[in-house]
Parts: C-alpha cells; sequence; structure tokens
C-alpha cells in the first residue's frame, strides 16, 4: 500500500464519510454504507502507525497476558462500538478533515480481550453499545460494566508472546 502521511488519510476518510453521508440520505439503511467506512478507518487511521492489531491496541484485559494470537483466542475490539463511531461520523454537519480528525481521535480506543471477555460482554448486551447512562468520556465503560480488568497493553507487551508472534492479525 502506498505510504501516504495523516492529512492524505485523512482526506480519504473524509471523502468516504460524505459518501456515507450522501447514501444515507437516499434513504439506505446503515448496512449498506458501514463497511464502506470500516475498512479505511480501520487501514488508514487504526493502523496508520503500522504493527498488528494486538500491538497497536491501547489497552489489554489481564486475562490476554501469556495468550498468543492466531489461536482464537483474543478478540481485538473497539472499546466505543464502531456503529457509534459510524452515527458519529455520518452526523456530522459539516465532514471536515478537522471535524473527522476530532471523531476519529475520540473513539480510536482499541482493547485485546479474551474470547472468553467478549462473550461476557455479549451476555450482557454491550457488544454493539454503551452502557445506560455513558457519560460519553469514559472509554472503557463497558469493560468496566462487567468487571473487565485492563492493563496498558504498550508496557505488557513485553511480557508476553503478543509482540512477538502477532503476524496473524
Amino acid at each position: 500500500m502506498k505510504e501516504w502521511n495523516e492529512a492524505q488519510r485523512l482526506e480519504l476518510i473524509v471523502e468516504v464519510v460524505r459518501y456515507c453521508q450522501r447514501v444515507k440520505q437516499l434513504g439506505m439503511p446503515s448496512s449498506c454504507y458501514a463497511k464502506a467506512l470500516r475498512e479505511p478507518v480501520y487501514f488508514l487511521w487504526e493502523r496508520r502507525r503500522g504493527g498488528s492489531k494486538y500491538k497497536l491496541a491501547r489497552y489489554r484485559s489481564v486475562g490476554v497476558v501469556g495468550l498468543k494470537s492466531g489461536h482464537g483466542q483474543l478478540v481485538y475490539d473497539h472499546a466505543i462500538p464502531f456503529n457509534c463511531l459510524l452515527s458519529e461520523l455520518i452526523n456530522l454537519g459539516d465532514a471536515t478533515p478537522e471535524a473527522v480528525r476530532s471523531v476519529l481521535e475520540k473513539y480510536e480506543t482499541c482493547v485485546v480481550i479474551t474470547k472468553s471477555d467478549d462473550d461476557r460482554l455479549n451476555a450482557s448486551g454491550l457488544q454493539a453499545k454503551m452502557p445506560d447512562g455513558w457519560d460519553h468520556t469514559d472509554t472503557l465503560a463497558r469493560y468496566k460494566a462487567v468487571g473487565i480488568e485492563l492493563v496498558d497493553n504498550r508496557q505488557a507487551q513485553s511480557a508476553d508472546g503478543i509482540s512477538s508472534n502477532s503476524a496473524h492479525s
């Protein structure tokens, strides 16, 4: 893939946001444009610093420490579900690079959790939504609501196999 600077990456995402806004205005459901936005956000924004998604995640659950990627044990999760990001971007009045950047920065926290942690989120109804009464600032509210303890991923990487066995992303 071509190396793009951050301004170029943002401009491409802005164009996709504008396209999705037009599709929504035509009366199409979000299922018709969500993937069109999901892929550029992931590849152009989340992965902009390079590396595997497991290394790029800001946090991980304590249950992840010592597990290896590529065995179905790990889940790359958006702390604030993607559908919330999608809604914020689609509802921007004017999708400028500055406005899009602000939303992306607010919603970009990703977490590596275990399959078991993911099952807990799903069972609680928090797979794709934030908890009731969410204050719109605590990006980790879903995990706190179901008792998933998190640690800083960057500090923990040297302690386990994710940093050295991260080819599966």
